[in-house]
């Protein structure tokens, strides 16, 4: 058998040029971004059916937390996560704003809630009418009665509708929403 050095050459050039492409294609091939956490969150505590209200330094409610089912989990974050959450802010002077959602995350003890699913906000005025707030995924700031989406947003009021994709809605010390994009307005002149 005749060794010929052009053929080995060519056979060495081939796996090299094979070894390279699959290197190549490791290397420049996207990774999983899910990172794993060395320590799993375990759950810490649970409850069915709470309800949790926050009192003002006067003794007056603040605000009122109900949620189906509540889970804390131990980890760096505090996170408690919430089915079928109902948040009613209650305002000194007026009716209180009510917030329902399919699902919450509560951050940091509390410092952020982030609304997951169908989010609706209704309040009523002194005549009884009601103003709803229709949209999606809200994070809420309760220490500056803050909310934002950027979600589809839909307003409906007595005589006038609305609607746009985010929001920001500051809810003291008096209502300001701001409709980010693609506003739309509909108001009935009486």
């Amino acid at each position: 058998m005749k060794l010929n050095l052009k053929s080995i050459a060519s056979k060495l050039l081939l796996i090299l040029l094979a070894g390279g492409t699959w290197w190549l294609s490791d290397y420049f091939s996207p990774k999983d971004t899910v990172e794993h956490k060395a320590k799993h969150d375990h759950i810490d505590y649970y409850s069915k059916n709470i309800t949790r209200t926050v009192l003002t330094t006067e003794g007056t409610p603040k605000e009122m937390l109900v949620a189906s089912m509540m889970t804390h989990y131990k980890g760096d974050d505090d996170r408690t996560e919430l089915d079928q959450p109902v948040q009613t802010l209650y305002k000194k002077d007026g009716q209180p704003w009510v917030i329902h959602s399919s699902e919450g995350t509560l951050l940091n003890g509390g410092k952020t809630v982030l609304l997951r699913g169908d989010v609706l906000i209704t309040r009523k005025n002194d005549k009884g009418e009601e103003l709803r707030i229709i949209t999606s995924n809200v994070k809420y700031i309760p220490d500056q009665e803050f909310a934002e989406t950027a979600e589809h947003v839909k307003m409906i009021g007595p005589n006038d509708e609305s609607s746009g994709m985010g929001a920001e809605v500051k809810f003291e010390p008096f209502l300001v929403i701001n409709l980010l994009a693609d506003v739309k307005r509909k108001h009935e002149i009486r």
